[in-house]
């Protein structure tokens, strides 16, 4: 199950200019860095006039779910959960 964690973070990205895409590739919580290995899921909803995106990502070991508002490029945790 998931723990809600809510928290701001900072978060590396590739930036494609061909294909257009933008994907995490590294975040930093808590003083440590994790390489994430895999991108699941990625979904976008408004908040108002704000778009937010939502990744899902895992380094191998934990899955992670952060959010990025587009207007003020925030990253936040949303939740992690350990793979067993």
């Amino acid at each position: 199950m998931p723990e809600v964690i809510n928290e701001p973070i900072s978060v590396a990205l590739w930036s494609n200019h061909s294909s257009g895409k933008v994907i995490p590739y590294s975040l930093y919580w808590h003083g440590r860095r994790y390489q994430i290995k895999n991108v699941g899921l990625h979904h976008m909803y408004r908040q108002g006039r704000v778009l937010v995106h939502v990744f899902s990502v895992t380094d191998g070991v934990t899955f992670f779910r952060l959010e990025m508002n587009s207007e003020t490029l925030e990253w936040r945790l949303l939740d992690v959960e350990t793979i067993n």
